[in-house]
């Protein structure tokens, strides 16, 4: 049972991921932007989600290091979807914020993920959804660890 659930959830993302890769190839011609990861997906969301939040705010709130942080966010500021103002207060700090740009693709890649919704939607009956519903409840809320070693 066990083996076949680990076999259903690889198929389910290869699946999720080829559908994506249309819904994005779709958009991708009147956008003209280059694609841009899940992670870098969060990363954009929780800068969206917290303006001018800081990197040290946005690793923690991303649940990674700074280092770590600064290398995906020094990626998106590079892209141009991203941008790093000085504080005015405090000319140490420095605030993110999205960028015409990084709104733009942010906007896109929600489109792209709502299709795919909207396809599993346009396929299942009402039942079906139900269930759906009730196992992306159990992964959302259960208290899995981040980390199986803990």
């Amino acid at each position: 049972m066990i083996m076949d659930l680990q076999d259903l959830f690889l198929q389910f993302i290869e699946r999720y991921h080829r559908i994506l890769l249309e819904a994005d190839r779709k958009e991708k011609g009147p956008t003209g932007f280059p694609d841009i990861t899940i992670t870098q997906y969060f990363y954009l969301q929780a800068v969206q989600r917290q303006d001018r939040i800081t990197l040290t705010e946005l690793a923690s709130v991303v649940g990674v290091s700074k280092p770590s942080a600064t290398a995906v966010i020094t990626r998106l500021i590079n892209d141009g979807f991203i941008i790093r103002t000085q504080s005015p207060v405090d000319q140490r700090r420095f605030h993110l914020s999205l960028s015409k740009k990084g709104r733009e693709i942010f906007v896109h890649k929600q489109r792209a993920y709502r299709e795919f919704i909207s396809r599993l939607e346009s396929c299942t009956t009402h039942k079906e959804q139900e269930i759906l519903e009730k196992a992306f409840r159990i992964m959302i809320e259960s208290p899995l660890q981040d980390d199986p070693e803990k």
